[in-house]
């Protein structure tokens, strides 16, 4: 079954567009790595004054998705990413993926 991640925040304000930026970075990357499906990089959906962003990853299994979070340039954007979100509203979900019926 595939691994899947979802991740979920809030930029500070003033900084969605450097937090759209380091999104599609990990977008471009996460094709180079072993053992990923597919994602999709969430569209920003404002809610008042906060905007709200995400991504979903699929990977084949859940040491694949770990193996690649570990590199360096992965850690180096998650780092850039966490100056420019409010911590409290980031939240990362992992699930095991069941097809539906067909």
């Amino acid at each position: 079954m595939p691994y899947i991640r979802i991740a979920q925040m809030i930029s500070r304000p003033g900084r969605e567009a450097e937090v759209e930026e380091i999104l599609k970075k990990l977008s471009e990357y996460y094709p180079k790595q072993r053992g990923y499906v597919g994602g999709y990089a969430l569209t920003p959906h404002s809610e008042g004054n906060m905007t709200r962003h995400g991504r979903v990853g699929i990977w084949e299994s859940e040491m694949a998705a770990q193996t690649a979070a570990q590199t360096e340039h992965h850690l180096a954007l998650r780092a850039q990413l966490l100056r420019v979100v409010d911590e409290d509203t980031h939240l990362e979900l992992s699930f095991e993926g069941r097809p539906d019926p067909a």
